[in-house]
């Protein structure tokens, strides 16, 4: 599924093979102990399945043997944990199809997984939140089309990046996965009789009954949970490219932090490449791939067939553990981040005043109107030292002072409400 453990996280326990079948095991007892509570099998039978039906006594291995022998892995398991309960093996997985079993793994798995996706996205906010507080008056030029527009600030840079952390946090929260069912082969409750034994079995897993199924849960659910990580893969993509851009040679304005025994390059000693900001781009890629299958995983024939099931068996275990690990990267690099205040403010002179020509342009607009300002600048801003091209125009020094020219073309006194919209914002996160 990822290759090695190159990727891994916390959450590779979560979607293991082992943890799966513990799972399961965990699953069937449930079961057993609600056609119980029921009265559809008798206490005996109840008693020995409580004891027999855990790993101590099922072993994984033996439910590999059984299927390779009978190619179905769900009643291999049935078959193991049978073999464990003797005289009473034959009031396992009384009155389930597989994918009552499976659905509600699954839902087990997806609950962990965004709990723990959550809390790092929040420990991210955080950061974020810090930076964008810390860099509020730090003025910098703003790019629009990778050309130099009008100022801004870092504050609004990591401010803007903290507001679509926030919005993707919002759908993640949003995407409701905690959905387990015990409905039978096409979810009429036709080998229960009864929605009992489904609400005792979620009620202890602390799962939720949707209001109609067919053998499996609806793949609508499933696929908002995959578009939620995606978002957060993509605005994830989206800062880690500002950051690689920032870190060009040319620009220097951010750069990745860089340990004494670091190598950025094989062959180039000089190198240090934003190798990080870079991984997470390329995974990215990967998460929001998953998307398409998600949807495409909704169109099942009928009540079900099996087309989402081996795509899913690879989608989401690596969308979340994906998701969770660069996560974790962008945590590393905003912790350790690198904040060129010296190239900052030499992007930001540059075009020597050509920045705020937007500025002058609006204070001329009663002078002479907004059309003939705007030709008139342009032209000077073709010039190489635009603060003293318009310094040497008749047209403009009619009606300012040298001093004036130089407020008006001054970066710090055109950053408009940046510090108020960053204030405003990180004032409005709840932790």
């Amino acid at each position: 599924m990822l290759e090695s453990n190159r990727y891994k996280t916390s959450l590779n326990e979560v979607f293991s093979e082992q943890r799966k079948f513990e799972l399961q095991l965990l699953i069937e007892k449930e079961l057993a102990a609600a056609n119980f509570q029921v009265g559809k099998i008798p206490k005996e039978a109840n008693e020995i399945i409580q004891e027999r039906c855990t790993s101590e006594f099922v072993q994984l291995s033996r439910v590999k043997e059984i299927e390779k022998e009978i190619h179905h892995d769900v009643m291999s398991l049935v078959m193991a944990i049978s073999e464990q309960c003797g005289e009473f093996g034959g009031y396992i997985h009384l009155g389930a199809t597989s994918y009552d079993i499976q659905d509600t793994v699954r839902s087990l798995q997806l609950v962990k997984a965004k709990e723990t996706i959550l809390e790092e996205i929040d420990k991210t906010i955080r950061i974020v939140s810090d930076l964008a507080s810390e860099n509020s008056d730090l003025v910098c030029i703003g790019r629009t089309h990778g050309a130099h527009a009008v100022p801004t600030t870092f504050g609004m840079k990591f401010g803007n990046f903290l507001y679509e952390l926030l919005l993707a946090k919002k759908e993640l929260e949003n995407a409701h996965i905690d959905y387990g069912k015990m409905s039978g082969a096409v979810g009429t409750y036709a080998s229960f009789g009864t929605m009992e034994i489904e609400s005792i079995v979620l009620e202890k897993l602390m799962l939720k009954r949707q209001p109609i199924t067919t053998q499996v849960i609806s793949r609508v659910i499933i696929s908002k949970y995959v578009y939620a990580l995606g978002l957060i893969a993509t605005v994830l993509d989206h800062f880690a490219r500002e950051i690689r851009n920032l870190q060009r040679t040319e620009i220097d304005e951010l750069r990745e932090s860089f340990s004494d025994k670091q190598v950025g390059s094989s062959t180039l000693p000089q190198k240090r490449n934003p190798e990080k900001s870079e991984r997470i781009c390329g995974l990215a890629r990967v998460i929001r791939s998953h998307i398409l299958t998600s949807l495409d995983n909704i169109c099942l024939e009928h009540e079900r067939d099996l087309t989402n099931s081996s795509a899913e068996r690879i989608i989401l275990a690596e969308a979340s553990i994906l998701t969770h690990f660069i996560l974790l990267q962008m945590n590393g690099i905003l912790s350790g981040l690198f904040i060129n205040q010296g190239k900052i403010k030499e992007n930001l002179h540059l075009r020597k005043g050509a920045q705020n020509a937007e500025n002058l342009m609006i204070k001329m607009t009663d002078k002479i109107g907004r059309q003939k300002a705007h030709e008139l600048l342009k032209q000077l801003s073709n010039e190489e030292d635009f603060s003293s091209s318009v310094k040497n125009d008749q047209t403009i020094m009619q009606y300012f002072t040298e001093s004036e020219i130089d407020e008006i073309l001054k970066p710090e006194n055109y950053i408009g409400l940046a510090n108020q919209i960053v204030e405003n914002l990180i004032s409005s996160i709840k932790f």
